[in-house]
């Protein structure tokens, strides 16, 4: 199928379609480019001619690829805040946005991981650790939850996550305080 070259009613028919589905319509993957040379020679024309009907029709297509790119711009935020929370990638996509696509699902991502660490680590540590002392010393380990604990000397004493804690009371090298 050939593809149909950039004109003032394409761009609208595009417009339209952004206005009308919340996902991301399909549109050419080099379509800014192109529509940017169809600005430029709708500028040259009228330029040449001092046609007022020509810099109207660039007012207007200016207003609806600012239109276009505005929509566009607020499903891929969107579309990013589904993705961090599911993992389900967008379509209709086009190289240009991808990179800041990409930006704002990894901006989305960090936030989301960073404020939901800190709610449920701060949980884990004040209902998932037990105080112990320790009977002989212990060296470095990582505990159930994936934090470093230790080296422990003999006398010890350390909150430790209580899987871990079973297995240090049971090898008899430490005691529950």
């Amino acid at each position: 199928m050939p593809e149909e070259p950039i004109t003032f009613e394409f761009i609208r028919k595009i417009q339209r379609e952004e206005m009308s589905e919340p996902k991301l319509s399909k549109i050419p993957e080099d379509f800014y480019q192109k529509a940017k040379n169809y600005l430029e020679q709708k500028k040259n024309i009228a330029e040449k001619k001092e046609d007022k009907v020509t810099e109207r029709e660039i007012k207007n297509v200016e207003r609806l690829l600012e239109d276009i790119f505005n929509r566009r711009e607020t499903k891929m935020f969107d579309l990013a805040l589904i993705t961090v929370r599911t993992d389900i990638p967008p379509q209709n996509l086009i190289e240009e946005e991808k990179e800041f696509f990409e930006s704002a699902v990894n901006m989305l991502r960090t936030q989301r991981e960073r404020v939901l660490n800190l709610l449920f680590k701060k949980t884990k540590e004040i209902t998932g650790l037990e105080k112990i002392e320790f009977k002989e010393d212990v060296e470095e380990f990582v505990g159930t939850d994936l934090k470093k604990y230790g080296p422990f000397k003999k006398g010890d004493v350390a909150n430790i996550p209580k899987d871990n804690v079973k297995l240090l009371i049971k090898m008899k090298k430490a005691k529950k305080i």
